[in-house]
């Protein structure tokens, strides 16, 4: 069963933001016996463990070592000399800092923030079901994130980051509503997709229907439609949805009659390598078809050779391609 919570959908809570700074200050060394029984006080709440759980998670995904307690050092004696080793000893603790924030600048940079936040989160180029406790599914798309937060009168599933589509189990009695991007969209039948792209967010029908609102105005957007919106802006008219919306969930891509920078921006969202398209020429060709996600790399490859373009492969791995 997927855990619930209640914390503010556009603001990480103050247990994760404490838990950050106590992982952050263990992990680094900054924690003395005061600061180490502070922590074991802090911990007595059970908030505040479960963030701390999620915090040394997260820490050890960014490839960090496993969390340690300080190294304890006795109190000397008596007075001696300094000695040239005093110099370093004195930098210790700015060197300590000096990790910690290069801790939290990675925590932010790789988005730790939606992560501690998140009930479930995919990676790029991963996809994950989640069975709800109501018998709902959500599936993830490639690098999203969900939280959910149901409600004894309401049913919320809050879209972090990314695309997930949903199959409802109906309950009239209990609305189910994702929140994404500043507006909402409640089932009004079975099964929708909802995709964050940068400010805007995309709602595409696969059966029966939603209501779309977005400040503050609603619309019904039927089996087949897609509709769109942006913070603090009512939702577009539904038009026809594209070829393939959904096809992502059977491990495909489609395309129909989309510019090459369109699609390899598409492909790039399963990649975990950046890439891009430059040269207007190249940016504006015009490409259909039909292309599997679990090899992203292979497929700018092919798409290459069959348009007779060219790749630079960067240091680091990012894939820029041209004429």
């Amino acid at each position: 069963m997927t855990s619930v919570t209640t914390s503010k959908p556009d603001r990480v809570s103050r247990a994760d933001r404490e838990a950050a700074r106590w992982v952050a200050d263990q992990q680094s060394g900054l924690l003395d016996d005061a600061g180490s029984a502070h922590l074991d006080a802090w911990l007595q709440s059970a908030e505040n463990a479960v963030a701390f759980e999620k915090a040394q998670a997260l820490w050890l995904e960014m490839g960090e070592a496993a969390v340690r307690p300080a190294p304890q050092t006795a109190p000397s004696p008596r007075r001696r000399r300094a000695s040239p080793r005093d110099g370093r000893r004195s930098r210790a603790p700015l060197i300590a800092t000096g990790v910690a924030a290069a801790l939290a600048v990675a925590f932010v940079a790789l988005d730790g923030p939606t992560r501690l936040r998140a009930d479930a989160v995919t990676r790029p180029g991963e996809q994950r079901t989640l069975t709800l406790a109501d018998g709902s599914t959500v599936r993830l798309n490639t690098d999203s994130a969900v939280q959910v937060a149901y409600a004894p009168d309401r049913r919320t599933v809050r879209l972090l980051r990314g695309e997930a589509a949903f199959t409802v189990a109906p309950n009239p009695n209990r609305p189910f509503t994702v929140e994404a991007g500043g507006g909402s969209t409640t089932a009004l039948g079975t099964r929708f997709i909802v995709r964050r792209d940068g400010v805007q967010t995309r709602v595409s029908v696969t059966e029966h229907a939603v209501r779309v609102a977005s400040n503050p105005a609603s619309i019904v957007v039927t089996q087949d439609q897609t509709s769109t919106y942006v913070p603090r802006q009512a939702p577009s008219a539904p038009v026809a949805s594209s070829v393939g919306v959904g096809a992502w969930q059977d491990g495909w891509l489609v395309f129909d009659d989309q510019p090459l920078s369109a699609v390899v921006s598409e492909i790039g969202r399963y990649s975990t390598l950046p890439m891009t398209v430059i040269g207007r020429k190249a940016r504006d060709r015009r490409v259909s078809g039909a292309f599997r996600i679990d090899q992203p790399d292979q497929t700018v490859t092919r798409l290459e050779q069959t348009l007779g373009l060219r790749s630079t492969h960067l240091l680091g791995g990012a894939i820029i391609v041209h004429d």
